[in-house]
């Protein structure tokens, strides 16, 4: 088999194309899957953060330092965009 020194036999072709689409499929599959695992702990966080904001809500803290945790979960409620109230994410 004489090929030239920068050419491959077609059959190397065909592996180094088979390589790059299951490299591709594994990354596009990685993303996904990253993805789907943020979500899903974004919204237990959520659920979390809306409870307490919930919970300080209709019992304010009577400390200074309580006061400033319930101040920084309602602003963290905010950042996360979380539902107004608890009985809307059903």
């Amino acid at each position: 088999m004489t090929t030239e020194p920068w050419r491959l036999p077609s059959r190397a072709w065909q592996v180094v194309f088979a390589s790059l689409v299951f490299a591709a499929v594994v990354a596009v599959s990685s993303m996904v899957y990253a993805n789907s695992v943020a979500r899903t702990s974004e919204r237990s966080l959520c659920d979390l953060v809306v409870r307490l904001d919930d919970t300080y809500r209709t019992m304010p803290p009577q400390t200074a330092t309580g006061r400033q945790l319930a101040a920084e979960i309602s602003d963290l409620r905010k950042k996360l965009a979380c539902p107004a109230s608890r009985a809307l994410r059903g």
